[in-house]
């Protein structure tokens, strides 16, 4: 399990002053291969210790602006306390993971 947030070139140092704030992570550029699409930076945490102690607890505090960013994140802390729980190690765990993954990132409409 890893948590990263990916954003234009352009907007690095928003991604570095989260990496500081959270005091956890990398940032690094990801070449961009697909046509239009543009060059952009990651920022990745693959610690589960920082992913529990860090991560969740900053953006359950801090919410996310967006409607689909802020269900992709809640789908997020689900599948973590799942991990935490060690059910990612048998079948019905991975299918519950399954099933909260397919509702990651997917965009909504209609709503601000």
């Amino acid at each position: 399990m890893h948590f990263h947030i990916k954003m234009q070139e352009k907007d690095r140092p928003l991604l570095e002053k989260v990496r500081n704030t959270l005091q956890c992570g990398m940032v690094y550029f990801q070449k961009e291969r697909r046509a239009n699409h543009c060059q952009c930076y990651r920022y990745t945490v693959f610690s589960q210790k920082d992913i529990q102690d860090k991560i969740i607890p900053f953006f359950s505090k801090h919410l996310l602006q967006s409607v689909t960013k802020r269900k992709s994140f809640e789908a997020f802390r689900k599948i973590a306390r799942l991990v935490d729980k060690g059910e990612h190690l048998n079948g019905n765990g991975i299918e519950k993971i399954r099933v909260l993954k397919a509702k990651m990132n997917q965009k909504t409409t209609g709503l601000a």
